[in-house]
C-alpha cells in the first residue's frame, strides 16, 4: 500500500511540475493566438460603411472672378470598404487632400442678394468617380457631405493706391533733411474684389522711428498686416530713402523795408538793418545771397505796433536755407509828416 502511493504521488508531482505546466501555456497562448489572427481576418475582411473626414482643396476656379467668402477646408466622404482598407484610409486622411474640380460651377440664380456679388454652386455628388480615383480601387465612395459647396464670387478688379508712411526720424548733429523722403514704390497696384478695394484709399507702413541719421540711406519699412485677406498686395514693405546731408550755421544782415506807410509820413527804423541767421549745407553755403531775403516792417497790421514798436517778418528765403531766425523781431521807429 505505501509502494502504491509513492508511485501516485510521484505521478502527481510530474503531471503538475512547473515544466508540465509551462508547456501546456505555450500552447495555451498559442492556440489564443491563432483563434484571435482568425477572428480579426473574419472581422475586417466584411465590408464597412464610414464617414472619413478630408482636407479639401478646389482646383479650376473662375480666372475672372475672386472668392468672397471662404469655402470648406474639409469634406466628409462616406466609404465602403473592407476593414482593413478602412483602416488604411482613415490613417491617410490626416495628411490626405482630396481635389475638387470648380471648373464647371453654376450660377445661382436668386432674387435675395442685394450687392454686386455673384453666387455659384456645385454638386459635389457628381464627382465621386473621381473620388474614387484619388481614394484607390479598393474602396467605393456613395456619398459626399456636404452635397453642395456655395461660390460667392465678385468682379476680380484692380486699383493703384499711395503709399503712407508713418515714419518719424531725427538727425545727428549738424545734419538735416536734404529735399524730401522719397518712397518706393510711391504706389502699389492692388487686385481683389471691387467691393473691397473701393474701402482702400491708402496703404499705411507699420510705425518706425530712426534717429541719430548721418547720411542718406534707404530703410525697409514692412506694410501694416492688418489688411483685407482677399486683397492681393503684391508688396509686404516698401523702401523710405531719407536724404541727409551736413550743414553749417550762417548769418546775414538784412535791410528792413516799411511797407504801408502812412499818407503823407516818412517812416525810420532803428535799427534799419537786422540780423538774420540760417542753416545751409557746405554745398550750397557760397549760393545764398543777400537779395535772396525780404524782411518787412507792415504799418498796415497795426496790431504789431506798440508804443513806437513794430513787428518784422521774413517775407522771402531761399529753398537752400532751412531754420531761419531773426535775432531782433522788433524794431523801434520813428514817423515824420512829410
Amino acid at each position: 500500500m505505501k509502494k502504491n502511493g509513492r508511485v501516485k504521488s510521484k505521478a502527481m508531482l510530474v503531471r503538475f511540475s512547473p515544466k508540465r505546466l509551462d508547456k501546456r501555456l505555450y500552447v495555451f497562448l498559442i492556440c489564443l493566438l491563432f483563434s484571435c489572427l482568425f477572428w480579426l481576418l473574419t472581422v475586417f475582411s466584411k465590408e464597412y460603411t464610414a464617414d472619413i473626414s478630408f482636407n479639401a482643396c478646389f482646383l479650376n476656379l473662375p480666372a475672372n472672378k475672386i472668392l468672397v467668402e471662404e469655402l470648406p477646408s474639409k469634406i466628409s466622404v462616406r466609404i465602403k470598404a473592407t476593414g482593413f482598407a478602412l483602416l488604411g484610409v482613415q490613417y491617410s486622411a490626416k495628411r490626405d487632400t482630396l481635389f475638387i474640380d470648380a471648373s464647371n460651377v453654376k450660377k445661382q440664380f436668386s432674387s435675395n442678394n442685394n450687392n454686386d456679388n455673384e453666387i455659384y454652386y456645385i454638386l459635389l455628388n457628381n464627382q465621386l468617380s473621381s473620388m474614387a480615383e484619388q481614394l484607390g480601387g479598393s474602396v467605393k465612395v456613395e456619398k459626399i457631405i456636404p452635397d453642395t459647396v456655395t461660390f460667392v464670387f465678385d468682379q476680380k478688379s484692380q486699383k493703384i493706391v499711395p503709399v503712407r508712411l508713418n515714419l518719424t526720424y531725427s538727425f545727428a548733429k549738424q545734419y538735416q533733411l536734404k529735399g524730401k523722403v522719397k518712397v518706393i514704390p510711391a504706389n502699389i497696384i492692388v487686385k481683389g474684389p471691387k467691393s473691397l478695394l473701393d474701402q482702400i484709399n491708402f496703404l499705411e507702413t507699420n510705425p518706425k522711428n530712426i534717429t541719430n541719421i548721418s547720411s542718406t540711406k534707404q530703410h525697409i519699412l514692412p506694410l501694416k498686416n492688418e489688411q483685407l485677406k482677399s486683397v492681393d498686395y503684391g508688396l509686404h514693405a516698401v523702401v523710405a530713402e531719407i536724404p541727409a546731408e551736413k550743414y553749417t550755421e550762417a548769418e546775414i544782415v538784412l535791410p528792413v523795408r516799411v511797407k504801408n506807410m502812412p499818407f503823407g509820413y516818412v517812416v525810420k527804423t532803428f535799427p534799419s538793418e537786422i540780423k538774420v541767421t540760417y542753416n545751409v549745407s557746405l554745398a550750397n553755403y557760397e549760393l545764398v545771397k543777400p537779395e535772396m531775403f525780404l524782411i518787412e516792417a507792415d504799418f498796415a497790421a497795426t496790431d504789431e505796433i506798440t508804443n513806437n514798436r513794430i513787428k518784422v517778418k521774413l517775407i522771402r528765403q531761399p529753398d537752400l536755407v532751412s531754420k531761419v531766425k531773426l535775432i531782433n523781431p522788433q524794431v523801434e521807429f520813428i514817423m515824420r509828416k512829410i
